[in-house]
């Protein structure tokens, strides 16, 4: 039996989809799907309920709930106000608690050897929206600087997305 690729990928989106779904469960939040009048991908955390917008796609949901997750265990209060820099400070928090619960810089390395050429396709790869691979690129650039060394590879992020194999201590530049 031959299974169309386009719907193997919508499977396997939505079974991480569903795991992130299990994990909130298991923390005791309710995550409810509704129609919140926008095509924009977009969720609200008010008490130990999470409200998500059903007309995302499902990694765009994954995307949305993790970062409500963030804002579930960090912040307090009504934070919609970002002009308040408390506000944005809260956000940002919540924001990087969802880079890092879906994504490692390990990651985007492991989908880079697989063959994924540009950023649509390691964020396809990783199950995320482009938008939300865009934002963690650029968090990582502020957390990291031009790139990051994991293990025997250098993750490049300036000027260009690169991956360079570190052949005897070349990116490693603490002293010895």
């Amino acid at each position: 039996r031959i299974i169309n690729s386009t719907y193997l990928r919508v499977i396997m989106q939505m079974r991480d989809y569903s795991n992130l779904l299990s994990k909130t469960d298991e923390e005791g939040v309710s995550v409810v799907e509704i129609d919140l009048g926008t095509d924009t991908p977009c969720g609200k955390c008010i008490g130990n309920t999470i409200y998500i917008n059903n007309r995302a796609t499902a990694n765009e949901k994954r995307c949305v709930l993790a970062e409500e997750l963030g804002h579930y265990h960090l912040t307090i209060g009504n934070i919609t106000d970002l002009k308040d820099i408390r506000n944005k400070k809260q956000e940002l928090k919540a924001r990087r608690y969802s880079y890092n619960l879906l994504i490692e810089p390990d990651d985007i390395i492991h989908a880079m050897k697989k063959g994924c050429n540009n950023r649509f396709e390691i964020a396809d790869y990783l199950n995320i929206s482009e938008e939300f691979f865009e934002e963690l690129i650029e968090d990582y650039k502020k957390q990291y600087g031009l790139g990051v060394l994991v293990g025997n590879y250098y993750l490049q992020l300036e000027p260009t997305l690169g991956l360079f194999r570190d052949f005897g201590g070349l990116f490693n530049h603490k002293s010895k």
